[in-house]
């Protein structure tokens, strides 16, 4: 039998975020019944006009929510606060302005949407060779001028997508995934490993296989696991066992972060 000595769920949605069920106190009791030892909300944000996260979060009580969850659960639950900005390579400027001063632990950037249309309406009427080189195209865009730490469910395009197409065949965009992966490292970004791809038709996690094998290839070393829950029932999803995966690809660690400084901690 293989001990884990800690988990953490790096990526979770608190009714700060307009697509989420529970508060951060009910988040944080659930992740301590789960045996989960470090959480971080990462809240969704972005200024895409449409786009039901603009302007949604309340920053003050999103900071007041954290600071009483981490008296609540001092010594039973790490609690840090996070952000998940969707494009965040747009109006970069503004949103700069707007996080300033928010003493975030952790920012995960994510593509939800193209030229402001939802990723499950972009590949309408696409074939699946655009509709993914539209979506890595934009990746590469994130990760090459936006403020993020971690790259978020890298091929997200996969749950919407799988159903109409099947899965993607990863040599037909590895010359983009490529790009992607080395700008990362030499911005020192690292990757999400999101097991919500587990609850979607694809039963896979975001990224795939081949893409983290890829990222460790290239000396990338910053992983981050979250759940991506919006509810109580799913915190810590396939943690432990996204680990045990993760060592067997030859990874060492798992990150933390605390004042947007990564932490390695031992799988």
């Amino acid at each position: 039998m293989i001990f884990i000595n800690a988990l953490l769920d790096y990526h979770t949605h608190t009714t700060h975020s307009w697509d989420a069920k529970n508060t951060v106190g009910e988040m944080c009791q659930s992740a301590v019944d789960k045996g989960i030892t470090e959480i971080c909300f990462t809240e969704h944000f972005a200024l895409r006009e449409g786009d039901p996260c603009c302007d949604y979060i309340d920053f003050e009580q999103y900071s007041r929510d954290i600071e009483f969850a981490k008296d609540v659960f001092q010594g039973r639950l790490i609690v840090k606060k996070g952000l998940e900005i969707g494009e965040p390579h747009y109006k970069r400027d503004e949103i700069n302005s707007r996080i300033k001063g928010q003493d975030l632990d952790f920012i995960i950037g994510s593509v939800h949407s193209i030229d402001g249309v939802d990723l499950k309406d972009y590949i309408i009427h696409r074939d699946q060779i655009s509709s993914y080189r539209g979506y890595f195209e934009e990746l590469l865009e994130t990760v090459s001028v936006g403020d993020l730490d971690v790259i978020g469910h890298f091929d997200l395009l996969r749950r919407y997508a799988f159903d109409s197409s099947g899965r993607y065949r990863h040599a037909d965009f590895q010359e983009l995934i490529y790009e992607i992966l080395k700008k990362a490292v030499s911005r020192n970004i690292g990757l999400e490993v999101n097991t919500s791809g587990f609850r979607s038709s694809s039963t896979e996690i975001f990224p795939s296989r081949a893409i983290l094998k890829e990222y460790r290839d290239l000396k990338g070393e910053i992983l981050t696991v979250g759940s991506d829950s919006h509810l109580t029932d799913t915190i810590g999803y396939n943690i432990g066992s996204v680990y045990l995966m993760l060592k067997q690809i030859g990874f060492k660690s798992v990150f933390s972060f605390e004042k947007r400084k990564p932490k390695a901690v031992e799988l």
